[in-house]
């Protein structure tokens, strides 16, 4: 009896752990706060952050347009180009969700 409640509050515990992981937060990342990891020279980890950050972003925008000949590596390849350009200021307040759809959707617009 034992083992079956543990098991079941672990299987609970899997179950609802990525439904409260993927709530939005109340202030969104800027886009000069992803720069850092997203530079040419940053670190493993940095970088996975970052193209884990862009590929997460991008998986919730609402109009998804790029063709399916287009692998998920080259929009993260042209994203991070892009990021890696834009001004580096903390005072530029772009969050970093709204850069990144901003320019997928200039590169491969909804036609």
């Amino acid at each position: 009896m034992r083992n079956k409640l543990k098991i079941i509050i672990i299987i609970g515990i899997l179950v609802v752990s990525p439904i409260v992981a993927a709530e939005r937060i109340s202030t969104p990342m800027q886009t000069w706060f992803l720069q850092s990891a997203c530079e040419p020279k940053a670190t493993r980890y940095a970088r996975g952050f970052c193209e884990g950050a862009i590929e997460a972003y991008y998986s919730l925008m609402p109009n998804w347009c790029v063709s399916d000949d287009v692998t998920h590596g080259e929009v993260k390849r042209y994203v991070m180009s892009k990021i890696q350009q834009a001004p580096k200021s903390p005072l530029i307040r772009i969050p970093a969700e709204q850069f990144i759809w901003k320019i997928i959707a200039k590169r491969y617009p909804c036609k």
